[in-house]
Parts: structure tokens; sequence; C-alpha cells
């Protein structure tokens, strides 16, 4: 059986097609419809929560979940067909138009939903490896891993060094069933239970004593602080945690020139590399800082 949020997201889609052709123009009732349904999907199915329908607590292989929320790609997909369609309907020429406008922007849309999917499916891992290579590992070395959701960095990080330490809020909307478990469940499945060290904490203000760790590692995190001025704030605490002489790797899909900024500013040798791995994007990079020995 398809998974429930596609099951909707089809009812919904044959219910507008059905009642855009019966009534063969668009006025606010059709709207309201439109509202009303996905508000009562929302509730009924919890839509934007509910991801996935297995357990990943009982997979046998590693899940390093999907970043987002898959629940609310497929309703917006959905919902860009459904407005095209009932524009297309319209007998007039701008609503027309409009249609066209909105088509190309669903295209666009899909084209993204296609390489973030891709990303998730196949890059993710590779991803990890490009950015974990961007420093010179000793193998002794004490790691802070921040935004940490199902382990991708802090588990690659406790294969190559000594003590990891993961840090997150576990919000859901950043990560389908973010959650701590989903971390130590994968940490066992790869052999570093014993590695690592899982803490409830923000970023931008954690509770490590100065010069604490090694080497900071982020991945598609610091993006989901709200305001410059927190995430500036994630970048400076970032800074203090690490010891004279370590290394930031920060990859994110925006603000990396911010990043490198607060970094210069806090003393750090910092620059912008671009993730070597085959799906990267245009938007996809990482800050490599060094702290001043």
């Amino acid at each position: 059986m398809p998974p429930l949020s596609f099951q909707i997201a089809s009812r919904n889609a044959n219910c507008f097609y059905f009642f855009a052709c019966r009534r063969r123009h668009i006025d606010v009732s059709m709207w309201l419809f439109l509202y009303r349904t996905i508000r009562y999907d929302a509730r009924k199915s919890n839509y934007f929560s509910i991801h996935y329908q297995k357990n990943f607590m009982s997979n046998s292989k590693p899940d390093y979940g999907f970043d987002g929320n898959p629940a609310a790609l497929v309703i917006s997909l959905c919902a860009v067909a459904i407005v095209d369609l009932l524009l297309f309907l319209s007998s007039s020429l701008l609503i027309r138009i409009a249609a066209y406008i909105v088509f190309a922007f669903g295209l666009g849309f899909l084209v993204v939903t296609a390489w973030h999917f891709s990303y998730v499916r196949f890059g993710k891992l590779r991803h990890r490896d490009a950015l974990l290579s961007l420093v010179d590992w000793k193998g002794n070395e004490t790691v802070l891993d921040v935004g940490t959701g199902r382990g991708l960095l802090l588990i690659g990080a406790a294969k190559r060094a000594g003590k990891t330490v993961g840090v997150d809020i576990w919000r859901k909307q950043d990560m389908a069933n973010n959650a701590p478990e989903g971390a130590l469940h994968n940490s066992e499945l790869e052999g570093v239970r014993d590695k690592i060290e899982i803490r409830n904490e923000d970023i931008r203000k954690t509770s490590f004593p100065s010069g604490s760790f090694d080497v900071v590692l982020s991945n598609l995190c610091l993006h989901n602080i709200k305001g410059k001025e927190g995430r500036d704030q994630a970048c400076r605490e970032i800074a203090r945690v690490l010891k004279p002489g370590g290394t930031a790797v920060i990859s994110d899909g925006g603000f990396t020139k911010a990043y490198r900024d607060v970094f210069r500013n806090e003393g750090m040798e910092a620059k912008i590399v671009k993730a070597r791995f085959p799906h990267r994007s245009l938007w996809l990079h990482a800050v490599v800082a060094k702290k001043k020995e």
C-alpha cells in the first residue's frame, strides 16, 4: 500500500480534477474547497509529521534519514499541479498565461525535488566522505558534530577519530523522524556506539568549556537557525569550543559567505570550498575554518 501522504495527495488530485471539470471556471468556492480539504487531511493524518510508515529502529542497515519534510514536498508538488490545472481550465487569456508561468515554476520545483531525493538516496554518504576528507585526521581527535540528526557525520567521524560528541535540538521539521534514538541505533549498526556521545544542546550556547574539540563538523544545519544574529552566534560558539589549531568544516545550502566572515572576525583562517561529489549543487558549499595555534 502506498504511503499515507501519497494516498491523500492522489485523492485530492482526483477530487479537484472532478470539481474543476464540473464547474468549468474558477471561483472562491473552489479555493475554499482546496483549503478545507488540505486542512482536513493535515488534521486527520498529521500530514506534515508522518513521513515514513516503516519503523527505522527495526532496520538492519543504517538509515540516515530524509533531510527536510518529504510530505511537505509531496503536497507542494500536488498543490502546484492542482493550481495549474485550475488555471488551464479557465477561459481567460491572462489566467492561461499565468498557468504557463506556474507550470514553469512547478517544473523547476520538480527538478529541485528530484535532485534532493537523489541526494538523500545516493549522494549523502559521498557528501559525508567528501567533507571528512577536508580534515587531516590523526586518529585521536575529539570531535563535535553540530546538528547530529541520524548521526551521518557523527558516525563517520567516530570511525576516523577518538571521542565524538553530537548535539542537536531534534526538530522534526528539519529531518523526518528526528530523534536521538535514530543516531544511537545507527551507531550500534556501524559498531561505534562506545565512541560517541549525544547531547540535547543548542549550538548558539553550549555547555562545553572553551577549547574542547579538535574538529567541529556540521552539514545542512545552521541555515535552520532563524535570523543572521543567531547564525553568527552559532559560528562564534563553534570558534569558542575549538582548540587552537582545530578545524571546523561547515557545509550548508546558504549563508556560507557569512559563516566565513564570522570565522575570520574571530581570528580564524577560513575559506569556502565546493563539496566534490556527484550530487553537488551550485548552492551547496562548505566552509573550512582553522583556528590559529
